[in-house]
C-alpha cells in the first residue's frame, strides 16, 4: 500500500517519464520509477532524462515512426517544461 509520502514524490513523476527511463534501460517498471525519482534529485540526473527522451525521438524519426515521435515529442514537451535543462532556465 502506498503512503501519503509515497503520493507526494510520486506526484511530479509522471508516466511518460518513467516509460522513457523503461525503455531506455529495459528496467522493470518498478526499477524505472525509482531510477527516475534518483534522476530528478539532481542536475546530472534531470540532464540524463532530456538526453533519454531525446535519443528516443531521435531514434522514432530514425524509424520513420511519425505517430511514436509525435507522442515523445509531447511527453517530452511537458517534462522540459517542468525541468528545464540545467544552467538554461
Amino acid at each position: 500500500m502506498l503512503s501519503i509520502t509515497d503520493l507526494r514524490d510520486f506526484i511530479d513523476l509522471d508516466h511518460e517519464t518513467v516509460a522513457a527511463v523503461n525503455r531506455a534501460t529495459g528496467l522493470s517498471h518498478a526499477e524505472a520509477v525509482s531510477l527516475a525519482r534518483q534522476f530528478l534529485a539532481s542536475q546530472h540526473g534531470i540532464l540524463t532524462l532530456h538526453h533519454m527522451f531525446r535519443d528516443q525521438i531521435d531514434e522514432a524519426a530514425r524509424r520513420f515512426e511519425l505517430a511514436r515521435e509525435q507522442e515523445l515529442r509531447r511527453a517530452y514537451s511537458g517534462f522540459a517544461r517542468k525541468y528545464p535543462l540545467p544552467g538554461l532556465a
